[in-house]
């Protein structure tokens, strides 16, 4: 009798096809065509002698089989993703590409003007700069080091509190404003962020919605209302002016990285310029 065996390509697929929600976004991830990513799981199934998922209305519906096998993928993906970051910590000297995830607004307006100071220090390093306001996920990989707006939850990581970030309400500097101004306000996206449902509570009319906090500067700077923004992107902003503090509103700011990478040779002076960078934001 021939032994069955389960292929670690296989796995992975289901990991990430779960992950993903479908076969093309799954396909995407993985860089293999669409038709190998439903190979995979037909070979996987074919291995465990029973059906993996179901689909019904669109999503995927684990069976029993299914969720044995996705337990084992995810701690193999587990091990591996723990054994690079383990090789990525021990090289010696200060020299490589290095990760950091940050939001849009506090990557662009404030870290990339003080990444010179960085790179005099540090010539051989090369900082790439994720700009997303989601999430990057360290467990995966998806960045080295992390800047978030929330003290970090995930387990295996060094979270480090390394600032503040204030706000105020800001209005146009050439177009009078003023406490009854209709507002230009961020949008929640279901987040619950502070400077997001901020506005929503103080029953003014609303002028203006974007998911983008530089919008909704420009959106101020161009008279459409006023907006509650953080100084660091508007306060040297010769285009707006600032009506009063706002202090009951405040983030936290979070440095988080992989166990792993404490002490590393590699990422110790991204992670000190990052720590002393954003205690000024």
């Amino acid at each position: 009798m021939q032994k069955r065996t389960v292929s670690w390509d296989d796995l992975l697929t289901l990991s990430t096809l779960i992950r993903a929600g479908s076969y093309s976004a799954c396909a995407r991830e993985l860089d293999i065509t669409h038709a190998t990513a439903i190979r995979r799981i037909r070979r996987l199934e074919n291995a465990l002698g029973k059906p993996v998922a179901t689909r019904a209305e669109g999503a995927f519906e684990l069976t029993s089989a299914g969720r044995n096998a996705l337990t084992a993928a995810r701690q193999m993906e587990q091990s591996a993703d723990r054994l690079m970051r383990q090789l990525e910590g021990t090289g010696s000297g200060t020299s490589g590409v290095v990760r950091v995830a940050a939001t849009a607004a506090l990557g662009s307006h404030f870290l990339i003007p003080r990444l010179p100071g960085l790179y005099a220090a540090n010539p051989d390093i090369v900082v790439r700069l994720e700009l997303d306001d989601r999430r990057a996920s360290l467990a995966r990989r998806h960045a080295h080091l992390a800047v978030r707006l929330a003290r970090p939850q995930e387990d295996d990581i060094v979270a480090q509190r390394v600032g503040t970030v204030q706000f105020g309400l800001y209005g146009s500097a050439t177009i009078p404003m003023d406490d009854s101004t209709p507002l230009c306000a961020l949008l929640d996206e279901g987040y619950g962020i502070p400077e997001a449902t901020w506005p929503h509570g103080a029953k003014r009319r609303i002028a203006f919605h974007s998911n983008n906090l530089l919008a909704v500067r420009e959106a101020v700077r161009a008279g459409l209302g006023t907006a509650l923004l953080p100084h660091y992107v508007a306060h040297d902003d010769a285009g707006l002016r600032l009506l009063r503090e706002v202090p009951e509103v405040m983030r936290e700011i979070w440095l988080a990285y992989p166990t792993e990478f404490r002490g590393a040779s590699r990422f110790r002076p991204v992670i000190e310029w990052l720590a002393d960078t954003l205690s000024r934001c």
